[in-house]
């Protein structure tokens, strides 16, 4: 079945509130897993670091390592009216990607960033319809950050400036900047006061010492492997993951790879079409190392650790490798690379589309009628219905901060 013939209402279901995790497990690896073992069999009930056991030799384990930025900035007019500005990336091509315009990277179609005449920021801002353009927003946690409100690229973002102590924030490598006005740009369905409680108590903190509990957050919402500053929200899949975790995967023979994609509208945007083909994919921006590449050509099973890392293998499986001096026969004998496959994509993974690279996932529960269900739905067919009936059933948590599932490709239930 084509996107053009799927209705939304077909991935809605009922999420009751307290299913939502407002506090994420601790230890990290203590989070529950539920493991599918393919249609018509019971899943098995484990945790995340029983996941050595469930990988080994041939595997190859493939995560998102960008970098979560202090992108929430509450703002407030300078005639004191409360704003609100999430900064998902640079308009002036500032990503944490050096090598992007470079002729040794693949391809130079998804190389482009999206077009847009002024340099700045793509923003959300809050409330939109009541901040004009040229509107000058301010920090009472920073005095020396300004964020300058542009005009409108679409219906949800907006172009925006932003100075510090008159320095002009252009690039994510400029980040660190933002931590005194930001902070961990948790998604709206967690209470942020609940869960800077619990996890300042958990630290040995004071909860009302607002810049320890903000950093505190912000250093549980960031993976353990996180090292590529740029995204707006975390791959949070791997959130569970440990340094314990990935060195047993290692000792048990896994392959551990990395990719970068930069989390933004694309993957969190809510889908509000009637049908599934009406629905925007924005552009998030990815690199595959060459090494990744040639990890995941020779592997018994490429498992992906969330959507996110999903979506950056199958946009790079869709670009043509870089081929040797030996000729395509040498490549195809032994498949090797010397570049990276990096650039911009809105590939939108729904029923119908085929996966050329990914063969299982590690993933959280994820939000009623949205792209990542979708996602899901064309990965394992609809036995995902099952699977999260059982999980609410059994007192699985959901969202970002929840439990996960670990998930087999079968292409007869996919199709």
């Amino acid at each position: 079945m084509s996107a053009a013939r799927m209705r939304m209402d077909e991935f809605d279901y009922e999420l009751p509130q307290a299913a939502i995790a407002q506090v994420p497990a601790e230890p990290r690896d203590s989070a529950r897993l539920l493991v599918d073992r393919g249609p018509c069999r019971e899943p098995a009930h484990l945790h995340i670091s029983d996941l050595p056991s469930l990988l080994g030799a041939g595997d190859v384990l493939v995560v998102n390592e960008t970098r979560v930025m202090p992108a929430r900035l509450p703002l407030r007019k300078r005639t004191g009216g409360a704003a609100e500005v999430l900064l998902l990336e640079p308009l002036g091509g500032g990503l944490s990607d050096p090598d992007a315009a470079l002729p040794g990277t693949a391809s130079e179609a998804s190389r482009a960033a999206p077009a847009h005449s002024d340099a700045g920021w793509a923003a959300l801002v809050r409330p939109s319809r009541r901040i004009a353009e040229g509107t000058a927003l301010v920090s009472d946690r920073d005095p020396q950050l300004e964020v300058i409100v542009g005009p409108r690229m679409d219906q949800q973002r907006r172009a925006v400036s932003v100075r510090v102590g008159g320095v002009p924030l252009d690039s994510v490598s400029q980040a660190a900047l933002l931590e005194r006005a930001g902070e961990a740009p948790l998604p709206p369905y967690i209470d942020p006061d609940v869960t800077r409680r619990a996890i300042a108590q958990r630290s040995g903190l004071d909860s009302a010492d607002g810049s320890a509990a903000r950093s505190a957050v912000a250093a549980r919402y960031q993976t353990v492997y996180a090292r590529s500053d740029g995204s707006a929200a975390a791959p949070t899949a791997g959130l569970h993951l440990t340094d314990g975790v990935l060195d047993a995967l290692r000792s048990s023979g896994v392959t551990v790879a990395t990719v970068d994609l930069t989390v933004g509208l694309a993957t969190f945007s809510p889908v509000t079409v009637e049908h599934a083909d009406e629905h925007e994919m924005h552009t998030e921006h990815y690199r595959v190392p060459a090494a990744t590449l040639d990890a995941c050509a020779a592997a018994e099973r490429v498992v992906a650790v969330g959507t996110t890392t999903v979506r950056a293998l199958e946009s790079a499986a869709r670009q043509p490798r870089p081929v040797s001096a030996a000729g395509p026969a040498a490549v195809a004998a032994a498949p090797t690379s010397t570049a990276d496959v990096c650039g911009w994509t809105d590939l939108f993974l729904h029923r119908g589309v085929e996966f050329l690279a990914v063969d299982a996932m590690l993933t959280n529960f994820h939000l009623p009628r949205s792209s990542l269900l979708l996602l899901i739905d064309a990965f394992i067919g609809p036995r995902w219905r099952d699977l999260y009936e059982r999980a609410l059933v059994d007192g699985y948590r959901f969202l970002s901060f929840g439990d996960a599932m670990l998930l087999e490709r079968n292409e007869s239930e996919a199709a």
